[in-house]
């Protein structure tokens, strides 16, 4: 299988970022996440980081992000694929409001971390709550 992946080096910090449209049945509160990774080499264990913020309309572009919250890994096989636990919760920055959109900024926290390889993210999966059981 061909692997498209965003490799995160071992030695320097470095981010990667990407939006959500949350559906209308989102609460607007808190979020959690768990990194699907895999690495070619070495064992050890592999931190990620996530921040996001909320922008709503003619809101301005360039805003901070949250507070991140991680998710810590142990590896071992190479080429093997792991999901990482669940975080703690993540508040979003700004103030959410239905519509919004959400941006996230993912790192790999290599000061936490002490595999001696890249570690190469396949994706992120992130849980939300609904407040009611359609967007209608």
């Amino acid at each position: 299988n061909m692997f498209k992946t965003l490799d995160f080096d071992t030695t320097t910090q470095e981010f990667a970022q990407f939006e959500v449209f949350f559906p209308k049945s989102w609460n607007l509160g808190t979020v959690t996440f768990q990194p699907i990774l895999s690495h070619a080499s070495s064992t050890g264990n592999v931190v990620f980081g996530l921040a996001g913020v909320a922008r709503s309309n003619d809101d301005a572009g360039d805003v901070a992000f949250g507070t991140a919250q991680t998710s810590d890994r142990t590896v071992g096989t190479a080429n093997d694929i792991y999901i990482g636990p669940v975080s703690s919760a993540i508040t979003i920055a700004g103030t959410p409001a239905q519509g919004d959109t959400v941006q996230f900024q993912i790192n790999r926290t290599v000061a936490s971390d002490n595999l001696g390889a890249d570690a190469r993210l396949h994706g992120v999966m992130v849980h939300f709550t609904v407040s009611s059981a359609n967007d209608a």
